[in-house]
C-alpha cells in the first residue's frame, strides 16, 4: 500500500528541507521524497505509529516556520497515490494556510462539507462511491444509530455479515463508520448525487 505525507511551508521549503528530511527519516524507513517551491512530499508504504499532528506542531515551534501537513491513507497503486496527491494539492489551495496545521482524510472532508462534490465522493469513498449495496449498508447502519443488531435486522443480514462489510469499508476507505464523526463524514459523502 502506498502512502504520502505532504508538508507545505509559507516560505520556500528548500530553507529547511534537510532538517525536514532528516527528522522524518527517523521514523520512515527507506524514505523517498521530492520537493518544490513550498512543498515537501514524502513517500512510504506502511502505517506509521506516530502522531504527525504533534510532530508538525513541534517542528513549526522549533524552526519558527509556518507549516501544514497532510497525512494520506493508503492507495493500492502508485498511480492512485499520485492522483490523490494532485487532488489534495489543488484543494489545499482553497484552504487558508493557518486554518489548520494537520490534515488527514477525515479532517479534509470535514473542512469541505459545505462544498463536497463528486470528486470528493470518488476520491474518499473509492471503490464504494457508486456501490449500491455498500451505500445501503452504511446508510442503514447510520440511520439505526450505529446499532449493529438493529441495522442487521433492517438489512435482513446476520450481524457478522454487517460487521464484515463495515470492516471492509474501513479497510478500503480509512473511514470507520462505527466512529460517530467518520459516520457523519461518510453520510455527507453519500448524499452527493
Amino acid at each position: 500500500m502506498y502512502r504520502f505525507i505532504l508538508i507545505e511551508s509559507k516560505t520556500p521549503i528548500e530553507k529547511n528541507e534537510a532538517v525536514l528530511v532528516s527528522l522524518f527519516s527517523e521514523f520512515i524507513i527507506e524514505l523517498e521524497y521530492e520537493s518544490s517551491d513550498h512543498h515537501l512530499i514524502l513517500y512510504y508504504d506502511y502505517e506509521l505509529d506516530i502522531d504527525l499532528e504533534a510532530v508538525i506542531i513541534n517542528l513549526a515551534s522549533d524552526t519558527l516556520e509556518d507549516y501544514r501537513l497532510y497525512e494520506s491513507y493508503h492507495y493500492p497503486t502508485r498511480t492512485k497515490r499520485k492522483d490523490a496527491l494532485t487532488f489534495i494539492q489543488v484543494k489545499l489551495k482553497e484552504i487558508p494556510f493557518l486554518e489548520r496545521v494537520y490534515f488527514n482524510d477525515a479532517l479534509f472532508v470535514q473542512t469541505f462539507i459545505p462544498n463536497l462534490d463528486r470528486t470528493f465522493k470518488k476520491m474518499f469513498l473509492r471503490k464504494y462511491a457508486n456501490d449500491a449495496l455498500m451505500k445501503e449498508t452504511i446508510l442503514t447502519y447510520l440511520s439505526q444509530n450505529q446499532n449493529v443488531t438493529a441495522a442487521a435486522k433492517a438489512l435482513y443480514v446476520h450481524r457478522n455479515t454487517l460487521t464484515q462489510r463495515l470492516e471492509k469499508f474501513a479497510d478500503e476507505t480509512g473511514f470507520d463508520v462505527r466512529s460517530f464523526m467518520n459516520g457523519l463524514y461518510v453520510y455527507h459523502l453519500y448524499q452527493i448525487k
